[in-house]
Formats: structure tokens, C-alpha cells, sequence
């Protein structure tokens, strides 16, 4: 809306009604004539005072706006201010995306297990294990023979390789990592971590399978 028309249109619309009243009692004889035209002066004078102050404020407020738009300190704080708040939002938005990553990939490496792919069927053997006499040696395929060395020891096959045993319906993944035994008849010597995972002891046969 037009500021200078906010203020003029009252101050206009009360000096025509008093000029109106004035021409009406002036015809009727209720008014002078000189002190009529007196009084029309006078509401002429007034509305031209009040339409100079109208167009007055006006222009002191169209200035003070066009001083703000065209200073450039204000749009360069607000312009900082809006980048200030842009770079936070990001920052946060970028924290939470690396927060996420971090979650997801613990939770992938907790969930992930080796896998388990057999390369034989199953075979039965005579087995004996090992252990009390031999801990803190160091065991043929390298290594320190600990109470929970999940190994086995075999006389040919290739260390590293991982073995699947069942034994009194317990099953266990243990690696080849040491020789023997040396007693004819039997298969493996279960080392000690081995032996106990599955409740061995002694000698007896269990069920085994090469996997990867």
C-alpha cells in the first residue's frame, strides 16, 4: 500500500465533509458568508499542512528504507549470518553420515564369521590329544602351545590347513599346526584347547572333514 496515501486520504476526506457542511449552512443562512470563506481558507490551509507532513513522512521513510536496503553492511552480516548456518547444518549432516558409516561397519565385522566349505566328506579316525607336558613349547608349524591352542597335530598334512571334527555331538574348526602323533592307529593329536572344546580326553574316534 502507498504510505502517502495512507496519510492523505483521511485528512482529504475531513476537510471535504467540513466544506460540505460549510456550503450547506452558508446556503441556509446559518453561516455568514465572510465567515464561511474564512473557514473554507482555513480547512484549505489545514489540508495542504497535512498533506505536506503526509508526503513529508513519507519521504523520510522511503529514505530510511532505501538507506537500509543499499547499505552494505547489513547485507554482508546477513550474508555471513546465512553461511555461518549453512556451514553448521552441513557439518552436523556430515558428522551424522560418519557416525552411520562407523555403526554399519562395526556391526558388518561383528556379524561377519568365517565361513565354513568342506572339501571332503566326513571320515572317522582314531585320535588322541595332547598337552600339560608341552605347554610354552613351540609347536612345529610355529606358534606357542597354549591351554586354548585350538590345533591339531598330523604327520603329512599342510599347516594352515583347517579341520572340522565332531566328536559326542560337539563340532569344532581347528588347524593343523604341529606333527605327530607317533603312535601307529591313530589319525590326529588333538591339542589342548581343541580336546577340551569338544569334551575329549584320552583316545577315542571322531568324525572329521577338511574345510576351507
Amino acid at each position: 500500500m502507498n504510505v502517502q496515501s495512507l496519510f492523505s486520504k483521511p485528512a482529504t476526506t475531513i476537510a471535504s465533509v467540513l466544506l460540505a457542511t460549510l456550503a450547506v449552512s452558508t446556503g441556509t443562512g446559518l453561516v455568514p458568508v465572510e465567515r464561511a470563506s474564512a473557514a473554507t481558507a482555513a480547512l484549505s490551509e489545514t489540508g495542504a499542512r497535512v498533506r505536506l507532513v503526509s508526503t513529508s513522512a513519507t519521504r523520510v521513510m522511503q529514505d530510511k528504507t532505501s538507506s537500509i536496503e543499499s547499505t552494505p553492511e547489513v547485507g554482508a552480516s546477513a550474508g555471513v549470518r546465512l553461511a555461518a548456518k549453512t556451514e553448521t547444518v552441513q557439518s552436523r549432516v556430515a558428522r551424522l553420515s560418519a557416525s552411520k558409516a562407523i555403526r554399519a561397519a562395526r556391526k558388518g565385522a561383528a556379524a561377519e564369521k568365517p565361513a565354513i566349505v568342506a572339501h571332503a566328506s566326513w571320515k572317522s579316525a582314531r585320535v588322541s590329544w595332547y598337552g600339560p607336558g608341552f605347554y610354552g613349547h613351540t609347536m612345529a608349524g610355529g606358534g606357542t602351545l597354549t591351554p586354548t591352542s585350538m590345533v591339531v597335530a598330523h604327520r603329512t598334512m599342510k599347516f594352515g590347513t583347517r579341520v572340522q571334527i565332531s566328536y559326542n555331538g560337539k563340532t569344532v574348526v581347528a588347524v593343523v599346526r604341529d606333527r605327530g602323533p607317533y603312535v601307529a592307529g591313530r589319525t590326529f593329536d588333538l591339542g589342548p584347547g581343541t580336546a577340551h572344546a569338544l569334551g575329549f580326553s584320552g583316545v577315542g574316534t571322531i568324525r572329521w572333514r577338511v574345510v576351507k
